[in-house]
């Protein structure tokens, strides 16, 4: 519960944020640099004393995201926002070790769902009001 509620609160802090940061860059650069880095996240634990081929799991998933980032970002911001959304899913692969084992944290996958789901929902409805240069 308690992963739950933090991750509400981290997701609605990153939304704020992102409208501070507003000022200075695009709303679709900064969910693209925030994509890419949420995207190695798993990498960073996958190198902590976990087997070859879960690294080389969690580095193709990365680059998979990496690349809707890049995409998203020249083509179509949706991109982006859907990207933020599948990291949302391949973080429940992780809970409790059930579809994908590598060794991370036991409150990560709950924390970080939550904070995927509100803030790619955020940024569907965000790319889908405004114009594509936002």
């Amino acid at each position: 519960m308690i992963e739950t509620i933090s991750g509400v609160i981290a997701a609605v802090v990153l939304i704020i944020v992102s409208l501070i940061l507003n000022k200075y860059f695009t709303t679709k650069l900064i969910a693209a640099t925030i994509l890419v880095a949420i995207a190695f996240i798993y990498v960073g634990f996958a190198l902590k004393d976990n087997a070859l081929p879960y690294i080389i799991l969690e580095i193709a998933f990365a680059v998979l995201l990496y690349f809707m980032a890049i995409i998203g970002y020249s083509k179509n911001t949706s991109l982006i926002a859907y990207g933020i959304i599948i990291h949302g899913v391949w973080d429940i692969f992780h809970h409790n070790g059930g579809i994908v084992k590598t060794n991370i944290p036991a409150y990560w996958p709950s924390f970080c769902f939550i904070i995927d789901i509100v803030y790619g929902l955020y940024l569907l409805y965000i790319f889908k009001k405004l114009p594509a240069w936002v």
